[in-house]
């Protein structure tokens, strides 16, 4: 038996996996910072250890943002006796305030607001046409040839997330932000880059901004505003269980991040599933006949600007002879409105993207023509191959960083539309896949060790 074979047998199945995320996902709100996330490394780190990988815990200290609820009551100027009271949550990273008053102004039809000025900013999910990445696409499993007229709706609007930057930038004292979803929320992690920004700043659900549209078109409207976050310097940890190999002193590194914006499964109990899964097949392999030296990384504070990946990055004594990294987040389904203000699960996988990058040309041609062959032979429907700069200079992901580090990696990612919202349950996370997305994480690893062969 090959041993692919031998590690295939020994992947967990979809139950067991599934048995990991909603474990973690008990385990509650997993935000950097928390004790929730502190259970979750100590939760992890006996996982590992059952499996008989010896475990590290990495301190990272980063700034963490913990927003609390948001109320903002408006009233025409002129008629201060009629008001309207909204709740929301109060944006990650912004500044608190009680009962600040403020002229609330539109955004979208003037841009240039003082410091007595709210923004109200409607954030519209972005619907993302897959053909516009046609030109990009290296490589695709696309059986049903949907990518031609599929539309993908991402978790961030047209400011991928730094909408509260476009507000500082117009001058406005405040921001009410407006979550134009498909599904009525105001409760939206974003940003989490781990800058506080020098404004207050709350989120409000489609509903509540329509009738704040509604009163700004009567007139002059003012508004009163209390937010509640609270924002700390804190020491999570990665969770890094290793296997060195006898006789090869390079590392593949396989991680994804335990840390998430609610009690996420998708967000990134799939990750940390398909992580365990990982783990769980190569410790049925004796040491001796391990052909590299293995590193199974769940990384910290992806909720503050991947505190956790930076940290390892750069710290981390065996990076300059990493052979691969394979960051492995989010097994999700795809989302429809379930036409009663909320969302609910389809049968259909959503969108995946797998980046590839090579510091060599010649070695990142090759790992696209392995990633290829590993999403076509475990029938990885909905994915395409993606050049780490597609969307920016690095892959949009908490594996990204290894980009720029000049670590050969592939980093695959699904961005369903509600990845930082409380609807991310486990009946999101897309069970068909889960088993065959582990089978192709062992191909990539076999590959690596192999040179990532050209031939079929």
């Amino acid at each position: 038996m090959s041993l692919f074979d031998r590690l295939a047998a020994a992947v967990p199945d979809a139950d067991q996996q599934l048995a990991w995320i909603d474990a973690v996902c008990a385990l509650g709100v997993r935000r950097p910072g928390t004790d929730e996330n502190a259970r979750t490394v100590e939760w992890l780190a006996a996982e590992f250890g059952r499996m008989g990988y010896d475990v590290e815990l990495q301190p990272v200290r980063t700034l963490t943002s913990h927003p609390g609820p948001a109320m903002v009551t408006a009233w025409l100027t002129a008629e201060p006796s009629r008001r309207l009271e909204v709740h929301g949550l109060t944006m990650p990273f912004s500044t608190a305030t009680d009962r600040a008053r403020f002229r609330l102004r539109n955004r979208a039809s003037d841009d240039r607001l003082d410091p007595d000025d709210a923004a109200l900013e409607h954030v519209r999910l972005t619907a993302l046409p897959t053909s516009l990445l046609e030109n990009g696409i290296l490589a695709r499993h696309d059986p049903a040839g949907e990518f031609a007229s599929h539309v993908h709706v991402l978790p961030f609007g047209s400011a991928l997330g730094k909408e509260i930057d476009v507000v500082v930038a117009s001058g406005a004292g405040a921001m009410v932000g407006v979550v134009d979803a498909p599904w009525s929320t105001s409760d939206y992690f974003v940003p989490y880059d781990g800058v506080v920004r020098p404004l207050p700043a709350v989120w409000i659900d489609r509903d509540s901004g329509a009738a704040l549209d509604e009163l700004v078109e009567e007139g002059d409207v003012t508004v009163e505003i209390s937010s509640t976050v609270d924002h700390r310097e804190t020491v999570d940890h990665n969770v890094i269980a290793t296997a060195p190999s006898p006789t090869n002193d390079e590392w593949v590194v396989i991680g994804s991040h335990h840390d998430a914006p609610w009690a996420s499964a998708v967000e990134d109990g799939s990750g940390i599933a398909q992580v365990l899964a990982q783990a769980a097949a190569w410790s049925e392999i004796p040491a001796d006949e391990r052909p590299i030296s293995l590193a199974f990384l769940l990384t910290a504070a992806h909720m503050s600007e991947g505190a956790g990946t930076r940290a390892f990055i750069a710290s981390w004594p065996h990076l300059d002879r990493v052979r691969f990294a394979l960051h492995l987040e989010h097994i999700a389904v795809e989302a429809e409105p379930d036409g009663d203000g909320g969302i609910r699960p389809t049968d259909r996988p959503e969108v995946r993207w797998w980046f590839v990058s090579a510091p060599d040309p010649d070695e990142a041609a090759a790992l696209t023509a392995s990633t290829a062959r590993a999403i076509d032979e475990h029938r990885l429907d909905r994915s395409m191959v993606l050049p780490p700069d597609v969307f920016g200079p690095m892959p949009p992901t908490d594996g990204g960083f290894f980009h720029p580090a000049g670590v050969p990696m592939v980093n695959l990612l699904a961005a369903p539309m509600y990845l930082f919202d409380p609807a991310d349950t486990i009946d999101m996370v897309h069970r068909p896949s889960l088993v065959p997305t582990a089978l192709a994480a062992l191909q990539l690893t076999l590959d690596a060790v192999a040179g990532w062969p050209t031939d079929d």
